[in-house]
């Protein structure tokens, strides 16, 4: 509400918290701790609820507000025997939490073998009055499994998030036939597909413009045409022949509007600049920067302009999401926040961007 605090996580092999930080002095409160074995751990991310002073925190089927000044639980539900929580964040307004949860636990990683990624179908998605705490279904979905969601920034009867699709769900879908990314209309129940014109169709991450007038993605390519040359003739790239991804926007009805194709790609995600039309990247066109893409702002080839943020430096591993900077920033365009790792140790940094 304020753009003075920040929220985190932290965890070893003996206590994990949740703890806010003054993002420009540094100081830090904690605001709850959990001992190995408690019932409630925090480990993975937590954020602010828009225009409040609480923080939101889920734990496999469990679920947290907490206030932030006071350290009490404002809300809190245990969805136990119902599934697992595939996200929850707060509206623009600060008035509601969404929540989705999925009618069973799956991941790709761990069950692919044990478990018919078939069988393991079927989300809803709730609406908390936060004054109230009366919760109300908004959504049902039978055929995929549900995650990320994403409240737009100025209008809180929109939301952005994930269907995905078996058998790969997270890790490449249907391969390609259906795409990810969907927008919710919460006051009609329709949802429109944000479908890249990429031949994959499918993107690893997304996020809404600082309007929330369009929605930016990026993903692996299904074109790998310059892979193939680079095999034949030489690779520029000094670590191997690279691997073409895309970068993208739509507007919030679907419409694509513009997306490029990039021939290098390592691993990362796409943020925010929340004072301009700006795509933050903190991997994806240049190894350890963090990158502004100003997408309207393109040259006769269709080309945007680029600039380069921060250096970083985390020592990025694609299995290890610690290690991934997950850039944010503070609605004034002040400071922007990250994650790095280096060895066995996770820090935040904040960059000032003005």
């Amino acid at each position: 509400v304020d753009d003075e605090y920040t929220a985190f996580c932290t965890w070893n092999d003996d206590a994990s918290a949740l703890v806010r930080v003054n993002i420009e002095t540094g100081d830090c409160k904690v605001i709850d701790r959990a001992e190995v074995g408690d019932e409630f751990q925090f480990e993975g991310c937590a954020e602010f609820i828009p225009q409040t002073h609480w923080v939101v925190k889920t734990d496999g089927s469990k679920l947290r507000v907490y206030d932030s000044r006071s350290s009490n639980i404002v809300y809190f539900r245990d969805y136990a025997g119902e599934g697992f929580l595939g996200g929850a964040a707060g509206t623009c307004d600060g008035k509601s939490l969404i929540v989705i949860r999925n009618d069973h636990s799956f991941s790709y990683v761990t069950d692919k073998d044990t478990k018919d990624p078939y069988g393991v179908l079927g989300y809803s998605i709730f609406l908390v009055d936060l004054d109230t705490g009366r919760e109300e279904r908004i959504f049902r979905d039978e055929k995929f499994k549900g995650g990320h969601p994403i409240p737009n920034p100025c209008d809180p009867n929109l939301l952005l998030f994930n269907r995905d699709s078996p058998p790969l769900f997270s890790h490449g879908g249907d391969h390609g036939k259906t795409s990810r990314d969907w927008v919710l209309n919460i006051q009609n129940g329709q949802v429109t597909e944000i479908r890249p014109g990429d031949p994959s169709k499918f993107s690893l991450h997304s996020n809404w413009s600082y309007k929330g007038d369009h929605v930016y993605y990026h993903g692996l390519s299904g074109d790998q045409s310059t892979v193939d040359r680079y095999s034949i003739e030489g690779s520029p790239y000094k670590d191997g022949p690279g691997t073409n991804h895309f970068i993208g926007v739509a507007k919030a009805d679907g419409e694509s509007v513009w997306e490029n194709q990039y021939p290098y790609m390592t691993y990362g995600h796409v943020s925010t600049h929340r004072q301009a039309n700006v795509i933050i990247v903190d991997n994806l066109l240049a190894y350890e920067y963090i990158s502004g893409i100003h997408w309207e702002d393109r040259d006769s080839d269709d080309i945007p302009r680029v600039e380069l943020l921060a250096k970083h430096n985390s020592t990025y591993a694609q299995n290890d999401q610690t290690r991934h900077p997950h850039c944010t920033m503070t609605s004034d365009g002040k400071w922007l926040c990250y994650n790095a790792k280096f060895d066995n140790r996770s820090d935040v940094y904040v960059v000032k961007m003005k």
